[in-house]
């Protein structure tokens, strides 16, 4: 079909792009140590290299617009009420295409974004700039990111939880 059409070929641009301008070594040396950050860095290192892409290249921006416009669209939430009804991840998603790829959210989209934004914003948006600045060079950018994501208060709980549980173990 047409949506498989555009996915797979979002996919193997971002695959393409990943082995140009991601270098692994540089990934795990900036890998934060807490694990609920990771997915997020992650995500933050897909939009850097998918950007840089877009940048070169207009036919790859247009795969990765009609790629995340179709994955806006196809979310569904029967209930949203409250921030736990929307998972960090998919919200950090929504937020770094928004910031990143310019990205034009539904309303769906972007109340689902609603309920993290404004720790995103307090976290990131004084950064923002040095970020996008920093896009070619993946050691800064990603050491930024990593600084970022430990610093943010919500992870905070997170971490408590992580080190109680290796304590538990270790005992």
């Amino acid at each position: 079909s047409e949506s498989d059409f555009i996915k797979a070929r979002a996919e193997s641009d971002s695959a393409a792009l990943k082995k140009k301008f991601s270098n692994n070594e540089i990934f795990n040396k900036n890998l934060p140590s807490i694990s609920s950050s990771k997915a997020l860095y992650s995500i933050a290192e897909k939009i850097r290299y998918e950007t840089l892409g877009s940048k070169m290249l207009k036919g790859i921006k247009k795969n990765f617009e009609n790629n995340y416009n179709q994955i806006i669209k196809l979310k569904r939430k029967d209930q949203l009420k409250s921030k736990e009804d929307v998972t960090i991840v998919e919200a950090f998603e929504l937020y770094m295409l928004k910031k990143f790829h310019n990205i034009k959210l539904n309303s769906l989209a972007a109340q689902m974004l609603s309920f993290w934004e404004k720790d995103f914003e307090n976290a990131i948006e004084e950064h923002i700039q040095f970020l996008k600045d920093n896009l070619e060079y993946q050691n800064e950018y990603s050491s930024k990111f990593s600084e970022i994501l430990k610093e943010m208060e919500i992870f905070q709980n997170d971490e408590n939880e992580e080190t109680q549980e290796e304590n538990q173990d270790e005992e």
